[in-house]
């Protein structure tokens, strides 16, 4: 016993002196080390979350069935601008793994090597040529900076990785799409339900190709089983009278009124139901009339019957997510999505990665099953009720409607010294957008805050009050499509006013992007040249809405479908909705000059932002808006002259570096005043100076 008590006063002992200590202390370290490594974790304090992954990144590398494999072609010793880049990409891409669920790996290849420089070169990664300075000397380099994404068979490419802006949004854009092209359903967990609604009541009216509906609707299933790997369910369902009305309340079927011999009226329904997630999709099984020559009498026939299959894999895609159409409304001199200089050509190839414009004549077309969205950008043509219709039914089943607006259409005068003249549009949408409480007003958005243009000769500056230059104060810094963004910029917008949506209980109304609260409007005697308008006093300025969301469930604009003496369909009205069955969306932008040449504009580039995460957010990919907006949000002073603006440019310079030697001088004297008590305490002989200074003092 005494000889264990003698170990443990020697360890004790040993324990007491430095050296023990700095073993312990080496010990501890090592320990902290090895667990610290087993238990990654960082913390991402920016605004933005610049660097860190995004949930929809998150939760797609954690839901991977195949592994995913990233082979990453970057250069060493790049100058620090890029190198900072490359450690950014070893970062987000250590946060995919971490997130995944051990199906997402990478590699760093050596471009020393010449068979990686030979392999980045198959897969079409080209090296770009980068500005470095060396020995006071300012030249060019050649590097490889790209990747290669590869899911079972497919491959997608990421070159020219030169910053690390929107680079997450890219990199899990390119996993998706490799996914989605191997497996179309690889978004829509727990497969698709398909329902057949057919009420027996409706065998009664002898329809010619009635008896084939469940055939061919069940043929359909089968074969699209064999194509997506049997995801589909079937069922069919013979509804009660009284539920016909709840059913299209909830999924949008269309409603046949039947009566029988004097008999009490009865509601009928035929459609097919499809649903995936929290989505569903309606196709109307419609019935038609046609001439029976050799009886000489109407008959009943079912239509579209022979295209149903077709239909059924088109709203399977939409279900999935799988979004790669948008409608783009056509015939009412709408901008031409072919043509680069007045048209929306480049508003097209802004979004050519994932989606693509399917122009529709709405005087001749339905719009497609497919699609989520329609878009309608800048038309001056009128509307017929016939289309309006189209329209509105469309947003009642759950679709989504983009709207740029354009208040006038310039017509310049014969006389080439008269100014042009600005007439007001009537297209005949605003019969719709008044029912859903939205009004675009005849007027241009002028406002001080704004972009300028510089003569190149006389340097002098002047401001171009119709281009409105939104800035983050701006832009709702909430909402996915406008976050992070440091400015947008607009040109010959009109003022928007969504007061009609106040007493819509069904509707959400979000005000996107807006003027500064030095704006006014013109809607008369209108110049638009800089060197002629002036702005009236502040007293009558305030802020004008430019871009408005409204979402959630509408009420139809319509009590009825137009009646067209062309329709070779029966029962048409009885498909009519007069209220959404599903969630929809109408957002309303009032210029579409920015989705036309500006778009190729430094200027515009925030701007062309702004409308892909338009796009993506209207067509149920709001995720992938923060992801592009990362590290573009700018915290500007809102002010640029004046003493404040002074105050902070001189802080800013000097401030930060005194408050740093104030602490550092605060923390010495602390630091001091402590060890010379310890010394007075501990040590009462101490004969340095600074104690004897503090004894004395005492005394």
């Amino acid at each position: 016993m005494e000889q264990k008590n003698k170990s443990q006063n020697k360890f004790t002992t040993w324990l007491n002196n430095r050296s023990g200590i700095v073993l312990l202390f080496a010990i501890v370290l090592v320990l902290a080390n090895l667990v610290s490594s087993r238990a990654f974790k960082r913390y991402d304090i920016t605004s933005p979350k610049s660097y860190s992954l995004s949930d929809s990144s998150r939760e797609l590398v954690k839901t991977l069935d195949e592994p995913v494999f990233i082979q990453v072609f970057f250069n060493d010793k790049l100058p620090s601008q890029y190198s900072n880049v490359r450690q950014y990409v070893s970062d987000i891409l250590s946060e995919y793994r971490t997130a995944g669920n051990g199906n997402f790996s990478y590699e760093f290849f050596d471009m020393q090597k010449d068979e990686n420089v030979r392999l980045a070169a198959s897969y079409g990664i080209q090296q770009i040529q980068i500005r470095e300075i060396k020995n006071n000397e300012v030249g060019f380099t050649n590097a490889f900076m790209g990747m290669v994404i590869s899911y079972q068979d497919q491959i997608e490419v990421i070159d020219a990785i030169t910053s690390s802006d929107g680079l997450e949004y890219k990199i899990t854009n390119a996993i998706s799409k490799v996914i989605s092209s191997t497996n179309a359903l690889a978004t829509l967990h727990g497969g698709v339900k398909v329902t057949l609604f057919n009420s027996s009541i409706l065998s009664k009216l002898q329809i010619n190709g009635y008896r084939d509906i469940e055939t061919v609707v069940m043929a359909a299933v089968n074969s699209l089983n064999k194509k997506y790997e049997n995801t589909i369910t079937y069922e069919k369902v013979d509804p009660p009278a009284e539920d016909v009305l709840s059913l299209q309340e909830q999924y949008g079927v269309p409603v046949f009124p039947l009566q029988e011999n004097g008999g009490p009226v009865e509601n009928a329904t035929m459609a097919v139901v499809m649903e995936g997630g929290n989505q569903s999709k309606c196709i109307d099984l419609q019935i038609g009339q046609t001439i029976n020559l050799t009886a000489g009498q109407l008959e009943y026939t079912m239509i579209g019957l022979d295209t149903l299959e077709d239909d059924m894999e088109k709203n399977l895609l939409s279900l999935a997510s799988n979004v790669s159409s948008i409608a783009y409304s056509v015939g009412h001199e709408e901008l031409d999505t072919f043509s680069s200089e007045d048209g929306a050509a480049l508003f097209g190839q802004l979004i050519q990665d994932s989606y693509n414009f399917v122009t529709v004549e709405l005087a001749e077309d339905d719009l497609p099953l497919d699609i989520k969205s329609l878009v309608i950008n800048g038309p001056h043509g009128h509307f017929t009720d016939e289309e309006l219709y189209k329209i509105d039914q469309f947003l009642m089943r759950g679709g989504n409607i983009i709207l740029l607006l354009d208040p006038f259409i310039q017509q310049q005068s014969q006389d080439m010294y008269s100014m042009p003249e600005y007439v007001p549009i009537d297209t005949g949408l605003q019969k719709l957008l008044d029912k859903y409480g939205i009004k675009v007003n005849n007027d241009y958005v002028m406002d001080l805050k704004c972009a300028s243009s510089q003569d190149q000769w006389t340097g002098r500056q002047t401001d171009i009050y119709f281009a409105p230059m939104l800035e983050s104060g701006s832009l709702n810094q909430k909402h996915p499509i406008t976050k992070n963004l440091g400015y947008v910029l607009t040109y010959m917008a009109a003022s928007i006013d969504v007061s009609g949506t106040a007493d819509k209980k069904d509707q959400t109304t979000t005000i996107l992007a807006s003027s500064s609260d030095k704006a006014w409007t013109v809607s008369d005697n209108i110049i638009l040249y800089p060197d002629y308008i002036t702005p009236p006093d502040e007293s009558e300025m305030s802020k004008k809405n430019i871009a408005v969301l409204v979402e959630g469930k509408f009420d139809s604009a319509f009590s009825a479908k137009p009646v067209s003496e062309e329709s070779d369909r029966a029962f048409d009205q009885s498909s009519h909705l007069s209220h959404s069955t599903q969630n929809g969306k109408v957002l309303v932008i009032s210029t579409s000059t920015i989705t036309s040449s500006f778009l190729q504009q430094e200027a515009f580039q925030n701007t062309s932002i702004f409308l892909r995460n338009a796009i993506d957010y209207m067509n149920g990919n709001e995720d992938v808006c923060t992801m592009r907006t990362k590290g573009l949000s700018l915290n500007t002073l809102t002010k640029n002259k004046g003493k404040l603006v002074n105050f902070v440019k001189y802080f800013n310079q000097f401030g930060l570096a005194a408050i740093v030697a104030i602490i550092f001088g605060i923390v010495f004297l602390v630091r001091q005043k402590h060890r010379n008590k310890i010394r007075m305490e501990y040590d009462s002989d101490d004969s340095r100076e600074e104690t004897k200074n503090k004894k004395e003092a005492k005394k």
